[in-house]
């Protein structure tokens, strides 16, 4: 007899998310990855920045996602039994990892790399490892350098956050876009969002 998923949505600042102009566009239950005693679920949201998507369609005629945050409650069916989460928080970490560099794949980007991943404190107070993402979009006869960030870190259970934003130098952004854009302002919010999210 199959066991029906118990994973709640997971805890996020929704009022500073709907006020920052985020809008819901994925709200879903999947299954992550599965160990040799447990089914690993996550209740992944994903919010997008609809309003830069829509002055750069307006702006270019190019729909598409520019810049995105989500956040996911990974929940374990059966439970882990006590002081096993620690145990396996490299192959979450790993497999959240791949995850999200498929999935931007998925959106569009190409020549995804990972950086060096560093520890920073959330919210909560927990320790999450932050790993930074390059990515490019190709437009036209341009190439649109992309940053984002995946964190994993181990609360009252496991959460994972991240997202990705345009970024550029010189202008030259703004230029291929055919919108203001802030590289450094979409660098923050992400950070902050991520911090934000709790277990």
């Amino acid at each position: 007899m199959s066991t029906q998923s118990r994973v709640g949505p997971p805890t996020l600042p929704r009022d500073r998310l709907a006020d920052a102009g985020w809008s819901l566009v994925e709200d879903e239950v999947e299954t992550l990855f599965s160990l040799s005693t447990a089914r690993v679920e996550g209740h992944m949201q994903v919010f997008e920045d609809t309003a830069l998507r829509t002055a750069v369609r307006d702006a270019t005629g190019i729909d598409h996602m520019w810049r995105f945050f989500f956040a996911t409650r990974v929940s374990f069916t059966p439970s882990l039994a006590p002081g096993i989460a620690p145990l396996i928080k490299s192959r979450v970490t790993s497999e959240a990892r791949s995850s999200f560099a498929d999935d931007l794949l998925a959106r569009g980007f190409d020549q995804v790399a990972k950086g060096e991943p560093k520890r920073a404190r959330v919210r909560s107070g927990a320790r999450a490892e932050f790993t930074p993402f390059k990515a490019r979009y190709r437009l036209d006869d341009r190439t649109l350098e992309m940053e984002g960030f995946l964190a994993v870190w181990l609360d009252d259970g496991f959460v994972i956050a991240g997202g990705a934003y345009p970024a550029g130098l010189d202008g030259t952004l703004d230029e291929a876009l055919g919108v203001e854009t802030d590289a450094d302002s979409y660098r923050k919010e992400l950070l902050d969002l991520i911090r934000s999210v709790e277990g």
